[in-house]
């Protein structure tokens, strides 16, 4: 049976259920095919078991080293590359797979959303430094992977290729555009009834403004003008630093629930059951694979036309888009006087992500990379 060594930034754990859970997907898939060990890279922590995988932490690029040579990978997969992993990745012979999700290969001028012009120059040896090392580290493993094939590159979308590819000022020659995976099964697509347009939930880390959040909630308070607005039942769960204060002003309303916590994955599919619109506004999202697991759920997304967003959603096929809360807010309205259009969104929103982000043939393509 083959081995399989995945290196991620952020696993998920117990007490990390928002890490970078699209990962733990793909590790329960893989091992059907392989045997698979799950390395947490340059984080000091105690190893642990999330959901039955194991997960070994690598403080260093020499316990990193150290894991590879007992476990003796066939290949080595690596979410969210980190420059420093440079010197592992030229010095073993194995192939390797390069995941590129966003942040790792975007320049720093692309998150100005999350800092004011004096907070940047301020923590700007914080930001901006750490961000033009990696940058150049990134081009500098492009570099080398255009001079061998055993190193490949998976980009989850097309806008991510485009936009990391410009910021690093290089193409890469051998990557795929493979999204992340949906497992269907468990967000399994239960058909609406037209009561369903007027529940809305938003799940969402609170933690950083690329998800957005303050939009929904302006979009919130602005459908709380509307006559139809107490009709609708609105569910907000997430937690961060962001939460409190951006939700404060819609405690106020009886028909919005808030909840401050997370998620583990396999309680949402309930909580996509009771509901039919997901609001899920963002400032830059290389897939968003909370939408496409709702998406797959049946429910109908609400979202900015961005980044690579259009690559997921046809406004009015398969989910709804707008520019701004104004017209997020306009988009829930049609569905509340459409009853049959949502519904027919909401089926073409599950078979399209059925059809582009099944993890069966999304892991499929995957293990295909390697024996080419």
């Amino acid at each position: 049976m083959k081995k399989i060594m995945v290196l991620d930034l952020d696993y998920p754990s117990e007490n990390n259920l928002y890490g970078d859970v699209f990962v733990h997907t793909r590790v329960k898939e893989y091992k059907k095919y392989a045997l698979v060990q799950v390395v947490s890279f340059f984080r000091a922590q105690p190893d642990y078991e999330y959901e039955g995988i194991k997960v070994v932490h690598a403080p260093s690029i020499n316990d990193i080293f150290y894991i590879f040579n007992q476990f003796k990978p066939d290949s080595v997969f690596i979410h969210f590359y980190d420059r420093r992993l440079y010197p592992f990745i030229k010095n073993i012979e194995v192939p390797v797979i390069i995941w590129v999700h966003g942040y790792e290969a975007l320049g720093w001028y692309r998150r100005l959303f999350n800092h004011s012009t004096y907070g940047l120059i301020r923590n700007a040896h914080n930001i901006i430094l750490p961000n033009i090392k990696q940058m150049l580290g990134f081009r500098k493993v492009v570099e080398f992977s255009n001079k061998t094939k055993r190193i490949h590159f998976v980009f989850v979308s097309d806008w991510m290729r485009r936009t990391a590819e410009s910021d690093a000022l290089i193409k890469a020659k051998y990557y795929s555009l493979i999204p992340n995976p949906i497992n269907i099964e468990l967000f399994k697509y239960s058909s609406k009834i037209a009561d369903n347009r007027k529940k809305i939930l938003l799940i969402r880390s609170f933690g950083s403004r690329k998800y957005a959040n303050d939009i929904a909630v302006d979009a919130i308070l602005k459908l709380s003008k509307k006559s139809f607005f107490e009709d609708l039942q609105i569910t907000i769960y997430g937690a961060g630093k962001l939460f409190k204060p951006l939700t404060e002003p819609l405690k106020q309303f009886a028909n919005i629930s808030l909840n401050e916590k997370f998620l583990p994955n396999h309680l949402i599919p309930q909580i996509h059951y009771h509901n039919g619109v997901f609001l899920c506004p963002t400032r830059q999202d290389a897939q968003g694979v909370s939408m496409c697991e709702a998406m797959s759920s049946g429910l109908v997304p609400i979202t900015i036309n961005c980044t690579a967003i259009p690559e997921f959603i046809q406004n009015k096929s398969n989910g709804l888009m707008g520019k701004n809360a104004a017209e997020l807010a306009d988009q829930i309205e049609y569905l509340y006087y459409n009853p049959e259009a949502f519904l027919g969104i909401s089926k073409k929103a599950s078979e399209f992500i059925n059809a582009k982000c099944n993890i069966s043939d999304i892991v499929k393509k995957e293990m295909a990379i390697i024996s080419q």
